[in-house]
């Protein structure tokens, strides 16, 4: 069924409905793209606090580095022993926690991979560490001296160097999640731009077609009536709509045939008026004639 076909209500009714259906269509895509930013941005805040995690297990761990040097440095210096081991071994319990939460989040095989490899090398510089501070405390300075040069700077330089690794990957994760999380924001915003760009046209379309639908019927109607209204009883009047419109022209087809026939009618009688008079006129002069013709007898 064509639009012509509907009446104006309806029309009028899937006008509204088709703008209603397009701004429903955009506020739920604004809505979905709403939620896929929100979870893109929750998901680039938590390799942030991951990272961030990672951050401060290598802080601590290069202080914690740092003070072993300083002790290894200060040949069982008392002073120095009492005032970094307590400091020391704070760091270290904050070092654990760090690490059992990295372990608890990172999944990936990679991840994993590199969380394997710093637990072995951080058993190895532990192990490194306390063999040095035995053999520091026994008395043997130079082969203390040896160690820290040959086995246990090595095995701190190792240590961290495998922390840096994981350290990169994630602030790497979150640069592709950053990244990421931008580009799937300038698509959604695009396909918004795109979709209403669709749904104005779409709605400009149906104001143009239902315009259309109604004022030229109505152009025609008021051709018909001035027409009409001039004389000019001449035009035909046919339409398959079946709207108001369809009824209003096909009332006006009804009024002009019907002026037809009044005039038709009227003509008619007018005709015989005419012949009437005109018999009448020739009995007058008739009469008037045999009358003169009466008196001259």
């Amino acid at each position: 069924m064509s639009i012509s076909q509907l009446k104006i209500g309806q029309r009028l009714a899937l006008a509204f409905a088709s703008v209603l259906a397009l701004l429903v269509a955009l506020s739920a895509l604004a809505w979905f793209s709403l939620e896929a930013s929100k979870q893109a941005m929750q998901g680039v805040e938590h390799l942030e606090r991951r990272a961030s995690v990672a951050d401060q297990w290598v802080a601590n761990t290069r202080l914690n580095a740092t003070r072993v040097i300083a002790l290894a440095k200060s040949n069982n210096n008392t002073d120095v022993d009492t005032f970094f081991k307590p400091l020391i071994a704070e760091t270290t319990t904050r070092i654990n926690e760090l690490q059992k939460t990295l372990d608890a989040e990172i999944t990936s095989e990679q991840g994993k991979a590199l969380l394997a490899e710093i637990g072995q090398r951080r058993k190895t510089y532990i192990d490194t560490r306390n063999e040095f501070f035995k053999t520091l405390l026994g008395g043997d300075s130079f082969a203390a001296d040896s160690m820290l040069e040959a086995d246990l700077m090595p095995a701190i330089d190792r240590y961290l160097e495998s922390m840096g690794k994981l350290q990169q990957q994630e602030h790497e994760l979150v640069s592709k999640a950053v990244a990421a999380s931008d580009a799937s924001i300038r698509q959604q915003e695009l396909i918004i731009l795109v979709l209403s760009g669709i749904a104005l046209l779409m709605a400009a379309l149906v104001a143009w077609r239902i315009t259309r639908s109604i004022t030229e019927p109505l152009k025609e109607a008021v051709c018909i009536a001035t027409a009409v209204a001039g004389g000019d009883l001449s035009q035909k009047v046919e339409t398959k709509r079946k709207d108001e419109l369809g009824e209003l022209l096909n009332a006006l087809g009804a009024m002009k045939n019907s002026l037809v026939s009044t005039v038709s009618q009227v003509r008619s009688a007018t005709d015989s008026i005419n012949t009437a008079s005109l018999e009448i006129a020739s009995g007058n002069q008739d009469l008037s004639a045999r009358t003169e013709q009466a008196a001259s007898n």
